[in-house]
């Protein structure tokens, strides 16, 4: 019987936020003076941990929707809209309305660097690209803002969200071949970027090329190819197709971690092909995590799901408490001593953050949940 939670997705999602709040603490703690023990490879790690936010989204979105239609018949469109506004917007904006009208005008909240960069360009016309819920528009016209840079990827959710439901209302009977299409499409149009681009070096293309290269671009940076590539595996797990059932395996689950941990080690790069590499990649260990009983690392465990649950919060809120771990370091150590200050940043940044999640969470975002319930049932068609 299929279920709409899957289990271990909560867990996975936790910790793939985990590594993502490190390499943000690896990269502004510089800004305050913290500048020894970096460690690149967070960086990459992180990356590895946003395109599972992506990649899992487009799991999770394909087997709701398929799950819905699979009860009820048809695919209410409106209900489908307001639920993810419920769950997403409600703490979105509450972040928004915190950074921009409250920490950009305390200075015990300044960064430093960044805060005064920002007040001195002309970002109060760009609050309305935050304000209008185009996050991800922000990097291609204005200064990024302190403490909400991280929510270009909301953005480009949101984005993901308002096409795939269309698409599924639409062409649900061709979603699949779909997904196909959009997998194959990104690595394509990367080739095509990449020969533009060779082709022109020392001059400007011509204006009808740099529009379809701009246009490119765009398309890159909203990962479909990584939404495709998570919409497939739903769509495959939905189906309960035999070649998902090999991740229950011991020694698949052995060899995708090997891969996993040499691709981050060797700093593995695959030319025009890389974010659908690292999408298939996190997808493999996903599909291990969904199986609780045959998966030997338990994703399902309560606390991982606990955390897993209030994880939106601690991304959203996360550079705060980057910020505040920061400013007690500079109160608590005079100097950088090393080892034990990067030590203290981490521990306390994942300490303050699970605690914004949590408050985000259970004082916030719960209100909102609960009117969920009210566009969830649908009648079934006759």
């Amino acid at each position: 019987m299929k279920v709409k939670h899957l289990p271990g997705l909560d867990g996975l999602r936790f910790i793939s936020i985990t590594f993502v709040v490190l390499h943000h603490l690896f990269t502004f703690k510089t800004n305050f003076g913290f500048n020894s023990f970096d460690y690149p490879v967070l960086g990459l790690i992180g990356l590895y941990g946003i395109h599972f936010f992506f990649m899992g989204s487009g799991f999770l979105i394909t087997y709701l929707l398929l799950f819905e239609f699979a009860e009820n018949g048809r695919i209410n469109l409106k209900y489908f809209f307001l639920r993810r506004i419920l769950r997403i917007w409600p703490a979105y904006y509450l972040l928004i309305i915190t950074a921009l009208l409250l920490l950009l005008k305390t200075p015990f909240f300044r960064i430093p660097g960044i805060t005064d960069n920002y007040l001195n360009a002309d970002f109060q016309k760009s609050n309305l690209l935050y304000f209008c819920f185009m996050p991800h528009l922000q990097p291609f016209f204005f200064p990024t803002a302190p403490y909400i840079h991280q929510t270009y990827t909301i953005g480009i959710e949101e984005q993901f969200y308002l096409l795939w439901g269309l698409m599924f209302y639409f062409f649900r009977k061709w979603m699949y071949s779909i997904f196909i299409v959009l997998l194959f499409a990104g690595p394509l149009l990367n080739i095509l970027h990449y020969l533009i681009s060779e082709t022109y070096k020392t001059s400007s293309p011509p204006f009808y090329l740099s529009y379809v290269k701009s246009g490119i671009t765009y398309l890159q940076y909203s990962r479909f190819s990584t939404f495709a590539i998570g919409s497939l595996v739903g769509y495959a797990y939905f189906q309960q197709k035999n070649w998902v059932g090999i991740f229950k395996n011991g020694f698949v689950q052995v060899l995708v971690y090997a891969v996993l941990v040499v691709s981050i080690a060797l700093r593995l790069s695959i030319p025009f092909f890389q974010n659908e590499y690292m999408a298939g990649i996190m997808a493999c260990v996903m599909l291990i995590g969904v199986f609780k009983k045959d998966s030997f690392i338990n994703y399902s465990a309560n606390w991982l799901s606990h955390l897993g649950k209030i994880s939106y919060g601690i991304y959203l809120f996360h550079m705060i408490a980057i910020v505040l771990a920061a400013k007690a370091a500079v109160v608590i150590f005079s100097s950088e001593t090393g080892f034990n200050v990067t030590i203290f940043l981490i521990l306390t940044t994942l300490v303050i953050s699970i605690t914004f999640g949590y408050l985000s969470y259970y004082c916030f975002e719960t209100y909102f949940l609960k009117l969920k319930s009210f566009f969830r049932n649908i009648r079934p068609a006759h």
